[in-house]
């Protein structure tokens, strides 16, 4: 059986599992992403639990999902975060295949997602489409041709950057008025803060999106403000891609059919109409798993198990 022992790696947890060569996840848990010295504490907590996974399964490969900017040939990080100290620079391919002797691929997290999708999820048999999150960013990716567009600096699809006001909110980018300073749960978040006069970290993106249900006359008022963003981003991606499709996830997508129908709503409204006709945006159908499916994917891929 070929299997390949894949990793998310996130800010907070680094989900792992086994997955066969169908994608389908035959061991999955997670554990705490390192607080310090990322560089050397990652491939250290992937090659143990590598000898762990060792005792039960048989392992082809490893595939790593991972955030940050990444050179995906060469298996490094080229920019990482400050949620994960420590981790720029990290050579994740070669630090890990010497601890477990097992070829390692790497992937930036939003691309391995959109793979996910492609393969196993809302983008199944289809080519071309835009997949994006929604968090405390925005991260997305871009399928052309049933590829991922990378670009020259492997650095296509940052439209979580794209400025959608000039003299906008300062963005941690270093540029102002970024898209996901606007559409983000995070900037939900900070404005239903600001007018209800809360302190920051009191009240989370599910809790909103349950004051709107209830129907709170602030949180609707914020809420849809925060939905005309969104579609301000889907509407600059249609009309500069054409590819048809965006899907859409992270959590506040899992809201449900309620905001995939307001949001088809205000976006047939404000794109141009020609593009309304054949553009849908649909919600991500493997939530978390979307990383180590789509990482899976990209390593078949590459090992020539699937064509």
């Amino acid at each position: 059986m070929k299997n390949i022992a894949c990793f998310d790696i996130g800010g907070t947890f680094i989900k792992y599992g086994i997955l066969d060569i169908n994608g389908s996840i035959l061991f999955k848990e997670k554990f705490p992403s390192p607080k310090r010295d990322c560089k050397k504490e990652i491939p250290l907590e992937i090659g143990k639990k590598i000898e762990e996974l060792k005792n039960d399964y048989t392992i082809q490969a490893i595939g790593i999902s991972t955030a940050g900017k990444i050179n995906s040939n060469k298996g490094e990080i080229i920019f990482a975060s400050h949620n994960l100290p420590g981790y720029t620079g990290a050579k994740l391919s070669k630090d890990i295949k010497e601890l477990t002797g097992l070829e390692t691929f790497i992937e930036n997290d939003v691309n391995a997602a959109a793979l996910g999708e492609y393969w196993k999820g809302a983008g199944q048999g289809i080519e071309n489409f835009v997949c994006m999150t929604i968090g405390t960013g925005i991260g997305s990716a871009i399928v052309i041709d049933g590829k991922l567009h990378r670009g020259v600096g492997e650095g296509s699809g940052e439209l979580g950057h794209t400025i959608i006001n000039e003299d906008g909110v300062n963005c941690n980018c270093g540029s102002n008025g970024c898209y996901e300073r606007y559409a983000s749960t995070s900037s939900l978040v900070r404005e239903y803060e600001r007018k209800a006069n809360l302190l920051s970290g009191s009240i989370t993106g599910k809790d909103i999106m349950n004051k709107v249900k209830d129907k709170e006359i602030l949180a609707v008022e914020v809420y849809n403000k925060f939905l005309n963003h969104v579609v301000t981003g889907l509407v600059n991606i249609t009309h500069i891609l054409d590819l048809g499709l965006i899907i859409v996830g992270g959590g506040i997508s899992e809201s449900g059919d309620l905001f995939f129908e307001e949001i088809n709503n205000i976006f047939s409204k404000k794109v141009m109409p020609s593009y309304s006709e054949y553009t849908k945006i649909v919600q991500a159908k493997l939530g978390n798993d979307a990383g180590l499916v789509g990482v899976c994917y990209s390593v078949l891929k590459k090992l020539n198990y699937i064509k």
